[in-house]
C-alpha cells in the first residue's frame, strides 16, 4: 500500500476510483469498501480520475502514461506514453477528446476512442519539465489550465491554438474552475 494523493472520483453506480503511490489504480465499492478491481501501472499514480458517462476511465501515472480502463473491469482500452510524469487529472471534452497535461511542460489532446494524439500544446520553450494543472474546459471548448512556468493558458480545444496567456506572480498549481 501507499500514499493516496489522487482525488477520487464517482461512478455513476457509485463505484469510487482512486490512484495510489503502490503504483495502482483502485475501484472500490461506495457502499461496502470492498475492492472491484486494481489496475497496476509502472509509477505512482497521483493523477485524479476521470469517468465519461460510458462508464471509460481515464488517470494518468508517474510512468509517463495516460490509461483509458473500463470502469466495470479495469481492462485497458489503451494508453498513451506522454515524455513526462502524468500527474494532471484528465479532463473529457464533449467532443471526444481527453485532454491531459504532463511535467513535460505539454498538454496532450487524445483521441477518448483510441488514445491517438490529435496535438500536443507545448506551453514552455525551455529545457525544464514544467508541471502543467488539470486543463477545465469552457462552453466554446477552450481549454484553461496553469503552469508551473508563472502562467495561465487559455488554448483552442480543437486546433491546440493559444488564444491567450497571462502571467502572474508565482507557479500555478491549482486547477481552474469555469463559473456559470
Amino acid at each position: 500500500a501507499g500514499k493516496v494523493q489522487s482525488s477520487p472520483i464517482i461512478g455513476a453506480d457509485g463505484t469510487v476510483f482512486v490512484g495510489s503511490d503502490d503504483n495502482k489504480v483502485y475501484a472500490l465499492d461506495g457502499q461496502a469498501g470492498e475492492k472491484k478491481w486494481d489496475f497496476e501501472t509502472a509509477g505512482d499514480v497521483r493523477s485524479s480520475p476521470s469517468i465519461s458517462k460510458q462508464g471509460m476511465m481515464y488517470i494518468g501515472s508517474d510512468d509517463k502514461m495516460v490509461y483509458a480502463l473500463y470502469g466495470e473491469t479495469g481492462e485497458k482500452k489503451w494508453e498513451f506514453e506522454a515524455e513526462g510524469k502524468v500527474r494532471s487529472s484528465p479532463a473529457i471534452g464533449a467532443n471526444g477528446v481527453v485532454y491531459v497535461g504532463s511535467i513535460d511542460g505539454k498538454m496532450y489532446a487524445l483521441d477518448a476512442e483510441t488514445g491517438m494524439k490529435k496535438w500536443d500544446y507545448l506551453h514552455v520553450k525551455s529545457g525544464n519539465a514544467l508541471e502543467t494543472t488539470s486543463p477545465a474546459i469552457g462552453s466554446n471548448g477552450t481549454l484553461y489550465f496553469g503552469s508551473d512556468d508563472q502562467n495561465i493558458y487559455a488554448v483552442n480545444g480543437e486546433t491546440g491554438e493559444i488564444k491567450w496567456s497571462v502571467s502572474t506572480g508565482g507557479k500555478v498549481r491549482s486547477s481552474p474552475a469555469i463559473g456559470s
